[in-house]
This record gives C-alpha cells, sequence and structure tokens, in this order.
C-alpha cells in the first residue's frame, strides 16, 4: 500500500465483512479447532523428545541430559495444559445432566 489507507467505501465494507465472518460459529469452530490440533501435535512431539530424554539420561546418567529432560517435560506440561482444559471443560459440559447440549 502506499500509505494512504483505506476510502470510506472500502473501510464500510471491510466491516460489514468483518461482521459477517464474526457471526459466523462453523468458521469460528474451524479455526479454534485447527489451532488445537497443532498444539496437540506439539504436545506429542515434546512428549516423544521428553521420553527420548529420559531414556538416554537413565542410561548414560548425565546430568545435562537430565536438566534437558525436565526442560522438555516443562514444555510438554505448558503447551499439552491448555488442550487438555478446554477438552475436559467440553467434556464436562456435554455430560452435566440438565444442561442444555451445545
Amino acid at each position: 500500500m502506499d500509505g494512504a489507507g483505506l476510502s470510506d467505501r472500502e473501510q464500510r465494507a471491510l466491516s460489514a465483512i468483518e461482521a459477517e465472518l464474526r457471526g459466523d460459529r462453523a468458521l469460528d469452530r474451524m479455526l479454534r479447532s485447527g489451532r488445537r490440533r497443532r498444539r496437540a501435535v506439539w504436545a506429542c512431539v515434546w512428549g516423544a523428545a521428553t521420553a527420548a530424554l529420559f531414556v538416554a539420561a537413565s542410561v548414560t546418567v548425565s546430568e545435562p541430559l537430565l536438566w534437558g529432560c525436565a526442560a522438555a517435560w516443562a514444555l510438554t506440561v505448558v503447551t499439552a495444559l491448555p488442550p487438555a482444559v478446554e477438552w475436559s471443560r467440553t467434556h464436562r459440559r456435554r455430560r452435566v445432566p440438565g444442561r442444555p447440549q451445545e
């Protein structure tokens, strides 16, 4: 862009498009689930790295490997905790009797 910004007509059109997208629940759900999947994949990667470092540290009794395992474990927990909490909230909501289904 040349720095001039959007005209009033373009700004109104953009606002209308944004309002339409905000109201699309299916799109919102799809975008959120994509983030969750990526985060779950990263949690699995960190989990595998943690397991590999743990085995290597156990076999070699190496302090740097042990610290690496601890750091990988912390990253695994930080990465996996938000999707796990969201999953438990979603499933708990579905099981509560008398509560409407979403």
